[in-house]
């Protein structure tokens, strides 16, 4: 049974994700309101259930959106079809600032 709280939709959308001092560049996969999947060539090792993050977004149509995130699994086994991490977001203050994902989001599921 699906646990998440949001719609999931699929999408191939450019991200960077910023911890600490290290930027990954990536694609986000599948977005919802509260969170995304991030994949990438590499995750880095100290990036782990926990951590926190900062997601910069590239949405067709939409302003770059830069949100606070948890990172909530992370997948690095070679062999899984995806490398890369669930991220959950955490910002209460960002939640306003959300309106452009919600407005892609709307868009991007009435496609599917």
């Amino acid at each position: 049974m699906d646990k998440r709280e949001a719609v999931r939709v699929p999408v191939r959308v450019r991200a960077q994700c910023r911890a600490d001092q290290i930027v990954i560049d990536g694609t986000v996969e599948d977005i919802s309101r509260s969170g995304v999947f991030f994949t990438a060539p590499a995750i880095t090792r100290s990036l782990n259930p926990g951590s926190t993050t900062q997601i910069k977004l590239d949405l067709p149509g939409e302003p770059t959106l830069h949100l606070s995130a948890e990172v909530v699994r992370v997948v690095r086994v070679d062999h899984q079809p995806r490398v890369g991490m669930a991220l959950k977001f955490t910002s209460e203050a960002e939640r306003a600032s959300r309106r452009p994902l919600v407005n892609f989001i709307m868009r991007a599921h009435a496609v599917h």
